[in-house]
């Protein structure tokens, strides 16, 4: 299993005998053996803060993969059509980030983009646009695309600029390569998002006359 899922899931074992206390992210184990699943929460700030789960299903190489696979993280956007694909652009355009398009004949996400939405996640954006919506046969003419393909394109800016730093990836639909691909069009740095206003700062900005004036007895 370890060997199959390799580029996409860790595997890790630890024993309770020699190794000594699990690591508290675990939490507790009652017995032997237990297989559980770290997955980083979605709207955490960074990759340590964790979501575990037990895994209770058959103990076969087969079943866990497969269960692994299912429960990768993806920050992939599905598009239905030119008004998500829109929306997904302006996304793009607000926060500055490259757009890696991938048209795909099926509705599946791949496992290589599941993991490299989240590995380059908040360097670029990842839309996952399938033909089989109708809706999404415009974007494929749009694009000059029959099949499947990746295309990395520059945040949208509605004057047609992005359409002249488009780069088509050329090569085989391998983990490796696809990092690669990714790394050479992804921002450095991750765009952070802007913090919430300090609600202490809005009542500051609040003008003396319209503040409420509390009178002590």
């Amino acid at each position: 299993m370890a060997t199959n899922i390799k580029g996409f899931v860790k595997i890790a074992y630890w024993d309770t005998e020699k190794s000594g206390p699990a690591p508290a992210v675990l939490g507790e184990i009652r017995g032997t053996p237990t297989i559980k699943l770290l997955v980083p929460k979605r709207k955490a700030r960074t990759n340590k803060q964790k979501n575990v789960v037990d895994y209770n299903m058959e103990r076969k190489a087969d079943d866990m993969k497969q269960f692994a696979l299912d429960s990768m993280p993806s920050f992939v956007e599905r598009i239905s059509g030119s008004e998500d694909f829109e929306k997904f652009k302006a996304k793009a355009t607000k926060y500055g980030l490259p757009m890696m398009l991938v048209f795909s004949e099926n509705r599946l996400v791949m496992n290589e983009m599941k993991y490299l939405s989240t590995e380059f996640r908040r360097r670029v954006l990842v839309a996952h646009i399938s033909l089989s919506k109708k809706e999404n046969r415009n974007i494929f003419f749009e694009y000059g695309v029959r099949g499947q393909a990746l295309i990395s394109a520059a945040p949208h800016t509605g004057d047609g600029e992005e359409k002249q730093s488009l780069v088509t990836f050329d090569g085989k639909w391998n983990l490796h390569r696809l990092r690669s691909f990714f790394t050479e069009h992804a921002l450095k740095t991750e765009v952070k998002s802007q913090p919430k206003p300090d609600e202490t700062k809005k009542k500051e900005e609040v003008p003396p006359e319209k503040q409420k004036v509390k009178t002590e007895l």
